[in-house]
């Protein structure tokens, strides 16, 4: 058996062994309250089986396990062969890229002729432990690897930016085949959360209102679903919540927003809806404190097309409802004054730096978001066939501009026919 040690902030492939970061020995360290993590690539194994040990942790570290397992990337989507340039993108498709961490059982993934697989290994350092840096033994099939961690005395703080990626709960049904309201259901819905509050996610997309039409513009609302959901993300730490969406567009080029799925937003029965529903959704919030942790979708990416009709929806929501912010994700247009929170893609926003800082000054806050694209060369996205050190840096931009939220969509969400198990 051979192995190498390979940076967390590297992707890996189970058909490569050959690394700018690869080591004979582990050298990491970490801020107390978080995590040093290194991958450990082994190749020549005789089977699946393969068993790691550690000797000489320091009090208050803990090892978190996991076996690499990779996807296919089918294409690299939107860069043309004659654009190309260095790491743009890292690697030509097809390929299979180490993309996802399975729960360590005692085996890996063992892929191709060369019988290649691997470990990502997290060692979580508790808030309380002493800085130091300490010499351990990581010891995988019986081979010992020298092995150094330095901790320093900075504490990981809580964190300040407001983190979002959409979780789907489809997948439950799909792929897990367990059924809504049971215990089974419940338990693998809160290792979806947990999973992402691991990854400092502190932000959920909700559901579960019911609306029923119980006479002619007279609606009845049932938040049942929106509370269960708002508490079970409490439960794991989220503190925020982007509330469903009011509406949607009815198509990419026409002007009409409708709610309910057949409203059209700006007719009187449109009137009547909102002025039922957004007082309703109100008193639960408040009933709960929860009004200041949350924010409103209106319809989702707004552009030319919907533009007037959009910023006529979300006065008439400010109208009804000032207290409850408005939060969508768009490119930039014509939307000034639309909204309390702006979230522009991460190219929009370098283009419009001028104009989206006028709403910041009166008043607005900025996120800002990556989707399918940008995809020009020069923006980072998180596509796997960019470096995987690249997307890190998105939130240096938060940082940087002062951008106090990042949206992305979505963690487990895959197109028609996909098993991504």
């Amino acid at each position: 058996m051979e192995y190498i040690i390979v940076s967390s902030a590297e992707f890996t492939y189970p058909d490569l062994f050959d690394y700018p970061s690869a080591s004979a020995s582990i050298d990491i360290f970490a801020a107390r309250g978080s995590y040093a993590c290194f991958q450990v690539l082994l190749r020549g194994l005789l089977s699946p089986e393969v068993s790691i040990s550690f000797r000489g942790l320091p009090e208050g570290v803990a090892p978190e396990l996991y076996s690499l397992r990779s996807v296919m990337v089918e294409r690299n989507q939107g860069i043309p062969e004659e654009e190309r340039k260095p790491h743009w993108p890292e690697r030509i498709a097809p390929f299979r890229v180490y993309d996802c961490l399975r729960t360590y059982d005692g085996t890996v993934d063992v892929e191709g002729a060369e019988m290649q697989g691997g470990l990502y290994v997290a060692l979580k350092i508790g808030r309380d432990a002493a800085p130091g840096a300490y010499d351990f033994a990581t010891i995988i099939n019986g081979r010992e690897i020298a092995s150094r961690l330095q901790v320093y005395s900075v504490r990981l703080p809580e964190e300040t930016l407001k983190l979002i990626v959409g979780c789907s709960r489809a997948p439950l049904e799909t792929f897990h085949h367990l059924s809504p309201g049971t215990e089974a259901y419940a338990g693998m819905e809160k290792k979806y959360l947990l999973a992402l509050r691991r990854m400092h996610q502190n932000m959920m997309y909700t559901d579960g209102i019911e609306a029923k039409e119980v006479g002619p513009n007279r609606w009845a609302f049932d938040f049942t679903g929106l509370e269960k959901m708002i508490e079970a993300c409490q439960a794991v730490g989220m503190k925020y919540f982007n509330l469903p969406s009011v509406g949607w567009r009815k198509s990419w080029k026409e002007s009409t927003i409708l709610l309910h799925g057949r409203i059209p937003a700006m007719s009187y029965e449109g009137y009547c809806y909102l002025t039922q529903y957004l007082p309703a959704l109100k008193a639960v919030l408040d009933r709960h404190g929860w009004t200041e942790c949350c924010v409103m979708g209106v319809a989702d990416e707004p552009n030319d097309a919907n533009a007037t009709e959009y910023r006529a929806l979300c006065g008439l929501i400010h109208r009804i409802v000032p207290e409850i912010r408005l939060c969508d994700a768009m490119s930039y247009g014509n939307l000034h004054g639309a909204l309390d929170v702006w979230v522009p893609l991460n190219a929009e926003y370098d283009k419009h730096r001028s104009e989206i800082e006028t709403f910041r000054a009166n008043g607005a806050e900025i996120w800002h978001y990556v989707c399918c694209v940008p995809r020009e060369y020069g923006y980072i996205n998180r596509f796997m066939d960019y470096p995987l050190l690249s997307t890190r840096y998105l939130h240096w931009g938060n940082y940087r501009y002062q951008l106090t939220g990042f949206l992305h969509w979505a963690a487990n969400h895959y197109q028609p026919g996909q098993d991504p198990f």
